[in-house]
């Protein structure tokens, strides 16, 4: 398990929409290299790569895990990523700590929306790609035209190097176009393809087919490596990762073409100082935090000291662990290009760069998109508040996409994610770990309160019950201000009638009630507020007193001045292809939005709209759904807007029924 220099590390990820069999190509590839004795199904819960409980139960990866062996004199390290796009998350860390990909793609359903974002990604990455069509043990595949199809979807220019012979739904032998001698073979239009393409992208090689002349098998085989590296070929494999069909092969050709990790730029060497990036963070009660690192330079050794650029402090490296799914296997170091994990470390989680100052500004940190998928979290048992954001802390130093917050407008804990199966996750693996019951409900809207026109209110307080009274007396005038002034108060006190000691009362009664509502119990904004009269008297007055009358005089005040609630307004933009323009604009319009503008960004279409937040609860959700997941979107707070009557009057009903039964 330990390699000799970064020449010997192969990393490649293991990606492709849900379903389409990576777990199960793990588990093929983990067989026929010797690591398992005998083959694991995901349907039985017992393969190497899906070992969380809520994988077992749901049959689906939700956590990248990590496959290191040697094969032959070579380390290779395989990342079993999630397909699900709600764990967009562990792809992208999958994507930053390797140098090749294999794409799985499902010979019985074909292409995808997520199988494209995945693309996309690869690209942004400019990692070298892989295809491993599978299930091809199914009946009636047309593999030439499911190739065409594939490569018109996305785009992409495959080269078949191992294709299947099959009878109905039997795969009786695979043909190895980098190994074929029997030259009737040769005579099948795949091949042609394979030849074509290889010597498309070799000039000698090129005038030799074109002449017809005799091409070597490994003349071929080194411009498929260079071509591989260079982006400029896509090796796919065909076969059947349950029934271990062209794995053999598939692996004897990550050995010999797949990128080491000491090709790539972004390794800087065993013999430089050490640098690492931290790509994922898991936290297990009784188990501790591990870090899987990936190193780029330099090498990491149990017992030194590294200085984490993030947190700006030193961290002893303990144990040292190779993994093989949930299996640990301790080691002395981690040399550059090697991926490994790092047990208890005190301070340092994902996206953090360990090591040299100079060398870490180099390394390409970890983007994590946007999530908008909101959610209130209500405890089940009161007083569990604080034990529950320790809870989603921890469980954000696993998914970085996860957020906690408390919302001091709505009153109410939030999490946002990705999407709502990921959250349903979270709050099982909450219940689970920590004992703590959870419910997910929809966030209540910060709506607001104005006024639409100028009143003038006297608010007077005045209390008598023997020694020292209270009293206190304001007239305000209230005024509306331009949408997103927020809040002015202007003293125009004269005379003394109100002694200056107590203005700063009548302020804060007057934002006290404010932040409380009048007609909804929601913020009042966007006001101006001048006290200009008023009296005191000398001995019953206080501060108190005049806050009070302040709110009173607030109260009437708003109620006098055509009260209304505002909504907020969201910038939302989305990129869509053409096929689902007409379905998304109708949906928006459906939604109480405006769209701003429609233009072209490459393949997609780009609708700007106005929208309610009202309307988008679970929008990431809903546009999945409409778009077949091809769908994405943007959204940030724009303006508040007036709540349409129809809508605000039942927000008033409620909130006043609340105030009565309060006082009953």
């Amino acid at each position: 398990m330990q390699p000799k220099s970064s020449n010997d590390i192969i990393n490649v990820a293991i990606v492709g929409s849900s379903a389409t069999g990576k777990t199960s190509l793990v588990e093929s590839i983990a067989y026929t290299a010797g690591i398992i004795t005998r083959l694991g199904s995901v349907t039985e819960g017992n393969t190497i790569s899906d070992y969380y409980p809520d994988e077992i139960e749901r049959q689906m990866s939700i956590n990248s895990a990590v496959i290191s062996f040697m094969y032959k004199d070579k380390k290779i390290n395989l990342i079993d990523v999630p397909g699900y796009p709600d764990f967009i998350g562990e792809l992208l860390c999958a994507l930053s700590a390797v140098e090749n990909c294999i794409l799985t793609i499902s010979g019985d359903s074909g292409i995808d929306a997520q199988t494209i974002n995945i693309i996309e990604y690869i690209n942004q990455r400019n990692l070298p790609c892989m295809v491993f069509i599978n299930k091809l043990d199914k009946e009636n595949i047309d593999l030439e035209k499911m190739l065409k199809e594939i490569e018109t979807k996305l785009e992409l220019k495959l080269t078949p190097i191992v294709v299947p012979v099959t009878t109905g739904n039997q795969i009786k032998e695979v043909i190895n176009f980098l190994s074929l001698t029997d030259e009737s073979q040769k005579m099948s239009a795949l091949y042609e393809k394979y030849l074509e393409d290889v010597v498309s992208n070799d000039e000698t090689l090129m005038e030799k087919y074109l002449g017809n002349e005799k091409i070597e098998p490994q003349m071929l085989s080194k411009v498929i490596k260079q071509s591989y590296s260079a982006r400029q070929l896509i090796p796919t494999f065909c076969g059947s990762a349950i029934k271990v069909v062209s794995i053999k092969e598939l692996l004897d050709f990550i050995y010999t073409n797949a990128v080491t990790a000491g090709d790539s730029k972004e390794c800087f060497g065993i013999d430089q100082q050490v640098s690492a990036l931290v790509f994922k963070t898991t936290s297990e009660p009784g188990m501790g935090q591990m870090n899987y690192v990936k190193v780029f330079s330099g090498k990491i050794v149990s017992g030194m000291d590294i200085f984490n650029n993030d947190k700006s402090t030193t961290e002893r490296i303990g144990q040292i662990v190779a993994l093989q799914g949930k299996k640990r296997i301790e080691i002395s170091e981690l040399i550059a290009g090697d991926i490994g994990a790092l047990i208890k470390l005190k301070e340092t989680r994902t996206n953090d760069v360990l090591g040299d100052k100079t060398l870490a500004q180099k390394i390409k940190k970890i983007e994590f998109p946007e999530t908008y998928t909101e959610m209130a979290v209500v405890p089940k048992t009161k007083g569990e508040e604080e034990k529950i954001g320790n809870a989603f802390n921890s469980i954000s130093l696993e998914d970085p996409t996860i957020k906690f917050r408390y919302n001091p407008e709505t009153r109410q804990m939030v999490v946002c994610g990705v999407g709502t199966l990921q959250l349903d996750i979270i709050v099982k693996r909450i219940k689970s770990r920590y004992n703590l019951d959870i419910e997910l409900t929809k966030p209540k809207i910060p709506y607001k309160e104005t006024i639409k026109k100028t009143s003038q209110a006297e608010g007077k307080y005045k209390r008598q019950s023997g020694g020292r009274g209270q009293y206190g007396h304001c007239f305000l005038k209230l005024e509306p201000l331009e949408r997103g002034k927020g809040f002015e108060f202007v003293d125009k006190i004269f005379g003394g009638v109100i002694p200056k000691n107590y203005i700063p009362s009548v302020e804060k009664g007057v934002i006290e009630k404010m932040n409380e509502g009048v007609i909804a119990g929601y913020p009042v904004v966007d006001i101006r507020v001048t006290l200009y009269d008023g009296s005191y008297h000398e001995v019953d007055s206080s501060d108190m007193a005049f806050k009070i009358a302040a709110r009173m005089a607030l109260q009437k005040g708003v109620l006098e001045a055509s009260p209304c609630i505002l909504e907020p307004i969201m910038n939302l933009e989305i990129l869509v292809p053409e096929e689902y323009l007409g379905s998304v604009m109708g949906d928006i319009n459906g939604r109480r939005g405006r769209i701003i503008s429609l233009e072209k960004v490459g393949k997609y279409h780009k609708i700007h709209s106005h929208v309610p937040l009202s309307e988008l609860h679970a929008y990431a959700m809903d546009l999945r759904s409409l778009t077949k997941g091809a769908g994405k979107f943007t959204m940030k707070l724009d303006h508040y807007e007036e709540l349409p009557s129809h809508l605000a009057q039942p927000l008033i009903e409620e909130y006043q029924k609340s105030k009565q039964a309060e006082e009953e």
